[in-house]
Parts: C-alpha cells; structure tokens; sequence
C-alpha cells in the first residue's frame, strides 16, 4: 500500500501544477467570452489584413462582461489592423461596447462608417 502513495502522490502534485500553470498562461477576459462575440472578434480580424503581426497578441485587448459574457471593451491601437473599415464589419454587431480604441491602426477609409451609430454604449 504504501508503495502506491508515492505515484499517488506524485501525480496528484504534477496535476496541480499543470492546473495551475494553465490558468496562469489563460487570458481571463477573452475565457468569459460568449463563443459568439469570439466569433464576431475572430471575423472582425479577418477583414483586415495582419500578416506581419502576431497573432497571439490579438485578444489581449478584448475584455468581457464576466456575468454576460459580452465584450465591453476592445482596445486595439497595435497598428496591426489595416485597410478599410466596411459599414457592414461584424465590429458593429458587438452592440454592448462602452469602449473601443482603435488608435495606430491603418485604416483607408475616407469617411467613417455608419455602423458606428449602432454602438450606442461607447462613453
């Protein structure tokens, strides 16, 4: 018996340790995210083109409503985001935004779109 406490113990302290090294390495706000506003995000991104930047660091300015899981707050002045800004980009379906940053980015838009006017929560 007491030859199989040691494994036992050994993989009880190697599961604690991954557990715990995985919430370190987890972005929490993007992990309280609603599956459809990641979508959303994922398919915002992908109407410009970010080939020369990294990838990983993209969610790291998104941050969600922990009880709703709606995104709230989208900082993104990477300068990774660049071309035009359509009136019809899925952004504008994240209607529960209070902030949005979107500074250094390459936009060529001359205008700014009307879908804005459907973000209604930006302070």
């Amino acid at each position: 018996m007491s030859s199989l406490r040691l494994p036992l113990r050994f993989l009880l302290l190697l599961l604690l340790c991954c557990v715990s090294a995985s919430s370190i390495f987890t972005n929490d706000s993007v992990a309280a995210c609603r599956y459809s506003q990641i979508q959303a995000l994922t398919q915002f991104k992908n109407e410009f083109d970010s080939r020369g930047c990294n990838q990983t660091d993209y969610f790291n300015g998104v941050w969600c409503d922990n009880t709703t899981g709606l995104v709230t707050k989208l900082h993104l002045p990477s300068g990774c985001l660049s071309g035009t800004l359509n009136p019809n980009s899925s952004l504008f379906g994240l209607h529960h935004l209070r902030y949005l940053s979107l500074s250094y980015n390459e936009f060529t838009s001359s205008s700014l779109p009307s879908g804005f006017g459907n973000l209604n929560k930006l302070e």
